[in-house]
């Protein structure tokens, strides 16, 4: 995966043609590349965790109120090549998880993210049974899916395209930007795409019908808000002078809704900080948060005053005051504890904070259950090569 704050030209000099319009696959795949009988999971009554391991193209179930592990599957197309499964969504309701196949490109691209980006082959989202992760339908999308997410109502899912060929391939702004892809989430139509910025990842959608999308634009310094129910075109709300398209001065990479929904907090790797978004006003906030490495995706407490933000380069989980942008705590962490911090997640218990540890990327990594009030270490919980996400479903 390309590694957000980073140069891009070196990374995409030897990549060639424009990806073409998503086209629907109608048949789900037929598991030809998978051994027949797969394992059937016992799932929790509370609160169910699913991990995607992009690295070893697998999805790990977890037992977040134990916590524990239940067990991991493969999913994907070729049980021989990487697929990249990257990021999931998951509705208890329904029994499903959702993810995205984000293939790397065809050459060796240097740099942690390196590959993430910089594809092009089209991406693959597969829905699955959560009882043993088989594919139930899947729709091709556009090159680098990035963030897959599901509106809280269980009918939209809408997916971003973190796609950072299009500078260097194309000379106009608007070519430039990749689409934001809205998919009924019962059949896996398009719904509608939405030509949105460029290098489009994290996206946040308004509760419960997602009529907004929150959608951080890493290419263009900015947070698009998308109206999914008519599909204009967004308003981008610019954090400040911003870099070259492409080259970024802050990199906003996720987004993240407060609790109340009036709050967007937005992780900028290249500026190393979190800034925060009034959605009643449309402008950012003045008071912001600087933190010690590159901002990933956070959570927010329940009462929205504290924000957990795992950042890299330093790996620490960094506790932010929501109002002063104060930085309250920071728990930095040993190489056998937590490498590479990507996503903090809180279950059914606002005291317990889930974090995905991206580890090496070539090895098995780790869930951290960690204390909210004290960032101690309460469980390790082993997943696969390279996780990258982690979806929560409450009982079904």
């Amino acid at each position: 995966m390309f590694r957000p704050g980073r140069p891009l030209a070196a990374a995409l000099l030897s990549l060639a043609c424009s990806a073409p319009d998503p086209e629907r696959i109608e048949e789900p795949y037929g598991g030809d590349a998978f051994p027949s009988g797969r394992t059937t999971f016992e799932l929790p009554a509370g609160a169910l965790g699913v991990v995607s391991n992009s690295g070893s193209d697998s999805l790990t179930l977890l037992d977040l109120e134990r916590p524990d592990v239940i067990g991991s599957a493969p999913v994907g197309l070729d049980p021989v090549e990487v697929d990249g499964p990257h990021h999931v969504a998951v509705d208890r309701a329904a029994n499903v998880a959702f993810t995205a196949l984000s293939y790397p490109p065809p050459t060796f691209v240097p740099g942690p993210h390196a590959a993430h980006g910089s594809s092009q082959r089209r991406g693959v989202v597969q829905k699955l049974a959560l009882e043993d992760l088989a594919p139930i339908a899947q729709a091709q999308v556009d090159v680098n899916p990035g963030d897959v997410v599901l509106s809280a109502d269980g009918t939209l899912l809408l997916v971003s395209h973190f796609d950072l060929r299009r500078v260097m391939l194309e000379k106009e702004l608007e070519e430039q930007r990749a689409d934001i892809t809205i998919l009924d989430a019962a059949t896996l139509e398009t719904v509608r795409s939405i030509r949105t910025c460029i290098a489009p990842h994290g996206v946040a959608l308004s509760r419960p019908a997602a009529e907004l999308a929150f959608v951080a634009c890493y290419g263009e310094d900015a947070l698009a808000v998308l109206d999914t129910t008519t599909g204009d075109a967004p308003e981008l709300v610019s954090l400040g002078p911003g870099g070259l398209p492409g080259s970024p001065a802050y990199g906003p990479y996720a987004a993240v809704l407060s609790p109340g929904d009036e709050t967007v907090a937005v992780s900028n790797t290249t500026s190393r900080d979190v800034r925060f978004f009034d959605v009643a006003t449309r402008e950012f906030r003045v008071n912001f948060a600087t933190v010690p490495g590159e901002p990933y995706f956070p959570a927010w407490s329940a009462d929205g005053a504290r924000l957990f933000v795992p950042t890299q380069g330093t790996d620490a989980l960094v506790v932010v005051d929501t109002e002063s942008g104060e930085l309250l705590d920071v728990k930095t962490f040993e190489p056998s504890e937590c490498v590479r911090p990507h996503a903090a997640v809180f279950a059914a218990d606002p005291q317990t904070l889930f974090l995905v540890c991206e580890g090496d990327h070539m090895s098995p990594s780790v869930v951290l259950a960690v204390n909210a009030a004290t960032l101690e270490i309460e469980d390790t919980l082993a997943v696969g090569v390279y996780p990258d996400g982690l979806a929560v479903g409450g009982a079904p």
